[in-house]
Order: structure tokens, then sequence, then C-alpha cells
């Protein structure tokens, strides 16, 4: 890879060349271009970069803010001179903070290696003649002056010149204008824009930066992708969280040295070492950091899935736009149809013998080189037949939706949709074709017209010479996928080209519920067509502008559009969509603009792909909640003890350490988290990620909070004194510091953690059997772990001195549990009757 560190050089001071298209350059000449470093090399980044991967599991905002307080724990704890603390006391969260951007890292990682590998095996690649043959090349392998080989539905590598013949180009992803640009002999075709109808030789102008669509800054960011909910709910979260976090604790500080200032005159170092241990209890409280690596992690993983399912993800976030898809646009052939044509009967209309008709449809497909489908099927049934050379060759568009030729005599032939030539008697044909489209035949007429071709329409009257009737194979598997979409959902939305008829009984056969709902849009305004979206099923005579006017339509309707596509006419619909879907055998342009590549081409899996966005995505929003219960509960209770301290001038502060939640953050929250985030789930997605977790989570932390509330309340009217001060009492006769991590603090911390279990529990069902055995598991495990820290004693993982403890707290904790959690289950119930009382009022007044 010499040439990645070569000296650019300036065009302008290289010897050009001039290859013939049938020679192209010489590998002398191409070497010497590799040495110049004249070549089309660009940056280009799919997904996540390895900078990013590392700035969102290393360098967050909250992993800075975990290490900041665990290093002024390890100095709180090394500079203790009286309780003599072990210097990593109280770190136990740094260990699942290390362990969480480990597993984070590796997993997206591997889902980056998996993407680029898929971005190798999908990189798109373009003919150059070299050395007098066509090869394939990589764009990134295109040197200055060669000459590319460019079909219609292809893009343009880099800004070149045209050599022979006239093409059509559209260039909305430079201009943003959708029309199409006719480009003759020696004018230039931009990188960026694409081929629409023709073929053609270009020799390579710029390369690299110096293409035009790399110029245009502004134009080049023209296309974004839709930006991501979750994303976009975490920001503004975890925005508003950090601003509580560090004005809490700097509150906190400053109101605790006030205090002890005007209790005692002055504010020692032992005084802040005392400081420092509620207030990093308080503040690694309050964090939820195991939520954005869950939502990186459930992500990549649906990458990893989706990749096993042969579904090339552009980014990670593109999965949330899947599962939120609530209609589906396709077209027919590829998603309904496999692509593949027969030509059941050629019907003659006129004098002309059939050898005659099948010579005039031959040198039609020979002289436009169009490779399509359907021109396949013509030239097999055509045979041998005989051509004769065309003098004006109108190559096929979405516009016209027909192709011509003029010959020698001046005589034209036209191939193609009958609604839209000018020919005699339309009405009373188009009447007669219907006996075929409405079957499910495709229909294409021939016919002659006596004036030479002039301009990028044929306007002149044509006479009918033939109907060509073509049959499309419905896939073996069409009616299974469209039955998932159904029950599940989604609409489908079939927009064709074709005629409506053709493809509504196309659609019908395919079990495409709502499909006789069909219309052609032939002559229909823009405006017209918004009008129509929701109506109607199935779209025919579809052209680009208004397949795109329909996505818009729909989006305004409030929908989730996803749409697929494969070829040039599509790109608009596909920039417009929330999600668009690609075949990997389709255009260029069409792949380069998509959300998802379907690698094999094979419509079946989208059922699964979008299965995977909504597990994805119900699953974060059922974790999800359970990270910011704990978030929350330790926001109302920092709140609550600043109050108290204030009332009680210092003597009780905040009474959780950074230990006193470990049980719950493990086994109640984080590590089931991961689990529960890999079961299927294909519900429907509702809207609102942040509203759907708070919804969950503000009753899960008031729970909890009134548990804490309960706990204290006991010993503050038996005046136990037994609170915990958070600042601990000097025994100045033995010269050590003693911390009554018991009674309130004690019992919280078993009540809390018990309730947990019971919110991970309600937050599961209803229970299958993978969430009952994951919910069991944690359930068992937290329960032993009690019983085990129960029956060792001493200083413990969780903080708590059960030396202390008696069997009276256990049973004040039991009673406590199952009272709150028989008061949270009837107010639930009363709740969940009402919201079905009032559904089912509602459904009766409609």
């Amino acid at each position: 890879m010499y040439y990645m560190h070569a000296k650019k050089i300036d065009v302008r001071e290289v010897e050009r060349f001039n290859p013939s298209c049938k020679e192209g350059l010489s590998e002398e000449q191409v070497n010497s271009r590799i040495e110049q470093n004249l070549i089309n090399k660009t940056k280009m980044i799919a997904g996540k970069t390895y900078w990013e991967i590392i700035r969102t599991n290393v360098l967050s905002f909250f992993n800075i803010l975990l290490f900041i307080i665990a290093g002024f724990m390890m100095y709180a704890n090394t500079n203790d001179g009286v309780a003599k603390t072990k210097w990593y006391s109280g770190l136990f969260f740094l260990l699942i903070l290390i362990s969480n951007i480990i597993l984070g890292l590796y997993q997206d990682l591997k889902a980056k290696h998996l993407m680029n590998k898929l971005k190798v095996i999908t990189t798109p690649m373009c003919k150059v003649v070299r050395n007098g043959k066509e090869i394939e090349i990589k764009p990134s392998e295109i040197v200055l002056d060669d000459i590319l080989v460019l079909h219609a539905g292809e893009q343009v590598p880099s800004d070149s010149i045209l050599l022979d013949h006239r093409v059509l180009v559209n260039e909305s992803m430079l201009t943003g204008e959708s029309h199409n640009v006719e480009k003759n002999e020696g004018d230039i075709l931009y990188s960026g824009s694409y081929i629409t109808t023709g073929n053609c030789f270009a020799k390579v102008e710029k390369v690299g930066k110096e293409n035009y669509i790399e110029t245009l800054t502004e134009k080049a960011k023209a296309f974004k992708r839709n930006p991501s909910h979750i994303l976009r709910s975490l920001k503004i979260l975890f925005r508003y969280l950090g601003i509580i976090i560090i004005v809490g604790a700097l509150v906190t500080i400053t109101t605790s040295v006030s205090i002890e200032v005007a209790n005692k005159g002055y504010f020692s170092d032992r005084d802040f070492v005392l400081l420092i241990r509620p207030v990093a209890g308080q503040m690694v409280a309050m964090i939820p950091a195991g939520l954005y690596l869950l939502t990186s992690l459930a992500l990549a993983s649906g990458v990893l899935s989706l990749y096993r399912k042969r579904a090339n993800v552009q980014d990670f976030y593109s999965i949330e736009m899947l599962a939120r898809s609530d209609v589906i646009c396709v077209d027919k052939t590829g998603t309904i149809t496999d692509g593949n044509l027969v030509v059941k009967k050629i019907d003659n209309l006129s004098k002309l013998s059939d050898k005659e008709i099948k010579s005039i449809i031959h040198s039609l497909v020979k002289a436009t080189k169009d490779e399509n489908p359907t021109a396949k099927a013509l030239l097999k049934e055509c045979g041998e037949s005989e051509t004769f050379d065309a003098a004006q060759t109108l190559p096929f568009n979405s516009e016209n939706k027909y192709s011509g030729i003029s010959i020698s005599n001046g005589t034209t032939y036209l191939i193609g949709a009958l609604e839209y030539m000018n020919i005699k008697n339309k009405d009373v044909l188009i009447k007669q074709s219907e006996e075929y489209t409405s079957k499910g035949f495709r229909l294409l007429a021939i016919a002659k017209g006596k004036e030479r071709i002039s301009g990028n329409h044929y306007k002149e009257n044509v006479e009918l010479l033939a109907f060509i009737i073509l049959q499309d194979h419905v896939k073996d598997d069409a009616k299974e996928t469209f039955a998932w979409f159904q029950n599940n959902h989604v609409q489908v939305k079939v927009i064709s080209g074709d005629n409506a008829l053709t493809v509504s009984e196309v659609a019908r056969s395919a079990g495409i519920e709502g499909a006789e709902r069909c219309i052609s849009l032939e002559g229909t305004s823009v405006e017209e067509v918004k009008k129509l979206a929701e109506d109607y099923v199935v779209f025919g005579r579809v052209t680009p502008e208004q397949k795109e006017a329909l996505v818009i339509a729909l989006k305004e309707h409030k929908h989730t559009v996803a749409m697929v596509g494969d070829g040039v006419n599509d790109m608009l619909a596909l920039k417009r969509a929330d999600c668009s879907i690609a075949m990997n055998s389709g255009s260029l342009s069409a792949r380069n603009v998509s959300h998802v590549v379907l690698m094999d081409d094979n419509f079946a899996t989208m059922p699964s792909v979008v299965g995977e966005g909504r597990r994805v995505i119900n699953n974060l929003e059922r974790t999800g909640s359970l990270f910011l219960t704990k978030t929350i509960f330790a926001i109302v209770m920092a709140f609550v003890f600043f109050i108290v301290s204030l009332s009680s001038k210092g003597k009780y502060t905040y009474p959780f350490s950074t230990n006193n939640m470990i049980l719950w953050e493990v086994m109640g929250i984080g590590l089931v988290s991961f689990f529960i985030a890999l079961e299927p789930d294909s519900k429907p997605i509702k809207t609102g990620f942040l509203r759907q977790i708070l919804l969950r989570a503000v009753p899960n932390a008031l729970l909890i909070c009134i548990s804490v509330y309960i706990c204290y309340m006991l010993f503050v009217l038996q005046n136990s004194g037994v609170m915990y001060t958070g600042v601990g009492e000097l025994d100045l006769s033995k010269g050590e510091l003693i911390l009554p991590r018991y009674g309130a603090t004690a019992l919280s911390v078993l009540v809390f953690s018990v309730l947990g279990i019971f919110i991970l529990f309600m937050t599961c069902r209803p229970l299958n059997l993978y969430r009952g055995i994951v919910v069991g598991a944690s359930s068992l495990v937290t329960f032993l772990i009690i019983l085990l820290f129960a029956l060792k004693g001493g200083e413990n993982l969780l903080g708590i001195n059960f030396d202390k403890l008696n069997w009276e707290y256990y049973f004040i904790a039991l009673v406590i549990v199952v009272s709150l959690i028989a008061v949270y289950l009837l107010i639930h119930s009363l709740i969940v009757n009402y919201i079905k009382y009032k559904y089912e009022v509602k459904e009766d007044e409609n």
C-alpha cells in the first residue's frame, strides 16, 4: 500500500493520458498513477469508528465521574488514621464498572469487525477498461484517466468525461433536483450522480478529494440519517442526570462544610475524609452507568444477529428504525415476485407476421442494451431473430415508461407501457388489455410511428402492433412473509411502476391484505398522490417523484415508514423513508442511501429483521426502567436526607455507602438486564422511549423510597438512637471510629435488596419459561447471599455487620416487604382495571 504514504501530485502538473475506449490504460500507466497517488481513495466510515467505541465505552461522562469518585474513596481510605480502613474498601462498584467497559468494548469491536467484513463483501465494484480488457475493481482503485464502463442504475464513482453515447443522469444527490439530466459526448459526469438510462464509456477526470461531490460540503451532508429516538432520549436523560448529580454533590459538600464550621469553627482534613463516603455513596447510587452500556450491547447484539441473517446494517441505530416501522412499502418485483419473467404470449394485432414482430422486439432490446429481467425474457422468446440497425435510440426511463428506436427509413418502434404512448383508440385498447392485467399478467405494447425520435419523449402518434404478455413468478414464501407483517401490525403498501390491476392481482395472490384497493397514479399530481396514500394498498404506474410523495404523506400521517427498493427509481423514496432497505443486487445508489442491505436479496428475511429490531427496543424499554428505578430512588433519598441534615445540623446525613446497593444492582438490575435484553420480543414498539421507561421506573422507585422511609421512621419513633449518622461516632476510650452500620440502614438494605427482586418480577411479567428462569435464579441467589452473610456474620460486601442484627430485624424486614408488595399489587390492579374500563367504554362509544 505504498500509495497511501505518497505525496499527492497536482493533477495540472502531470502528463495526461488519452486511452481509447477499447484499450484503456496500460499496466505501466496505472502503476505510474499509483506512484503519483492519483487514485480515487476517500475516507469511508461504516458504523462507529474505533475512537467512538473507546469514547462511548471508556471515556463517557459517568465512567469518568465514577473513576474520580473511586480516586477520592481511595484517598479517604488511606488517610483514615482512626478506622484503619483498607484502601479498596467500598470500591466494589469499580469492578462492575471495569467489567462493563471490557464487555462493552468487546461487543462493539466484534460488531464493528463484522460490519467491516460485510462492507468488504458488499463493496460495489466498477468496471474499467485496462490493457484492452474490461475488469472489475473497487472504486478506491480507480486512477486518473481510467476508462469507466457505466450502465443504467450505476453510480458514477469519480468525476468523468462522457466519451460516447447519450445517457440520462440523475444528479439529485448533488443538486437536490430529482429530474433527469441529459448528457452527451464531452459532458461531465459528476461523482455521486447515477445513470438512469443508457450505457457509456467515460474517462476519469478527477479522483479522491478533487471530485465535485467532495468539495460540496453542505450538499454532501444533505442526506442525513433519521435521528435515533433512543440516542436522543438517553442524551437528554444523561444531561439532566449529570446536572443533578454534580449540583447535588456540590450542595451537599458546601452544606456539610458550612455546618461543621458553624458547629466547630473549623473544617479539618479529618472532616473532609469522613465527608467523602456519604457523598460518594450518594453519587454512585444516582449514576445509571449500566444503562448506556446495556443500550450499546443490545444494539451490537442486534447487529451480530442480523449479520447471521445476511443483513448488512449501516449503523447500530438503524436497528431502532426497523423496530419502529408500522408501514412497509415494497415493489412487486423482487419482493412479491422473484423477478423471473416468462413470455406467455405475443398477441399480434397487426398485419405483420409473427417473425417480423419478433425481429422488431429483438432489435429494440439489442439497441437499447437493456439487461433487466424483462429484456432477458424477451430475448429468450425471440431467439435468433433478425435485427436491424437503429439510427436513433430512446432508452427506457421512469418518466416515459417506454423505450424506442428509429431506423434508417425514419420509422420508429416503441416498446413499453400502453398508457404512456400517444396511441390511437387508447381507451379501447386499455380496456382490451385489462383482460390480461386483471389476471395478474404484465403487459407491454409494441407500437409503430412514422416520425423519427427527437428528444427524450416520442410525442407523435403511434399504431399498436402487438401485446406482449409476461408472467411473474410469485415467491413460494411470499404468503408466509406478508402474513407475518399483517399479524404484527405492519401495513404493507405495494408501489410499482406496472399496471395497477396487474400488481393488485399479484399482491392478492401473495396474501397482502386489502390488495383489491388499488389505483393507477398515471397523470396524478404529487399533491393528489399525498391525499391517496392512506386510502389504497396497491399503487400502479408510479413515478419516482410519486413514490417519494407517498412516503412523505405516510410520515405526515404519523407512520414510521420502511421502504424497500433496489433501483435508481427508488432513490428519492429511500432517502425520505424512516428506514430504507436495499437488495444487494440492486443499484449502487440504492445501497448507498439505505440503512439495511439484504445480502442474499431474500425479502423473506424481513420479518426476522424487523423482529430483531423490536426485540432490541422492547427489551431496552423493559430493562432500562430497572436502572432508572435505582437512580430515581437515590435522587429522592439524597434530597430527603439533605433536608434532614439541615434540620439536624449535620447529625443525620445520607446513610448509604457505595456497597449498600451492590446486591440490588447486580442481582436485581445489572446482570439480569443483559439476559433479558437477549430474549426474543416482536411486539409493536410503543412511542416515547424515555416516557415508557419513566412510567415503569417512577412507581418502582417510590415503592423503594417508602420502604426506606418506614425503616427509619420505626427507629425514630422508638427513639432507639441506632440511625446511622454517616459521620460516625468517636469512642475516645478505645481510640477508634465506630460506624454503626446496623439498625435503620441495615434494615433498609435488606428491604430494598428483596424489593429489587419483586420489581424485577413485575418488570418481566408476563413470565415465560426464559424470564421465569432469570427471575427465579436471581431471587435464589439474592436470598442465598443474604443467608450466607447472616450466618457468617461480621462486616461483608454489603457494608452491613450482621452480628449486630437479630431475628427481630428479619421479621420487621419481612413484614415491611410483604405489606408494601400487597399495597403495590392492590394499587396496580386498580389502575389496570380502570384503564381497561376506560378502554372498553371508548370502544363501545366508537
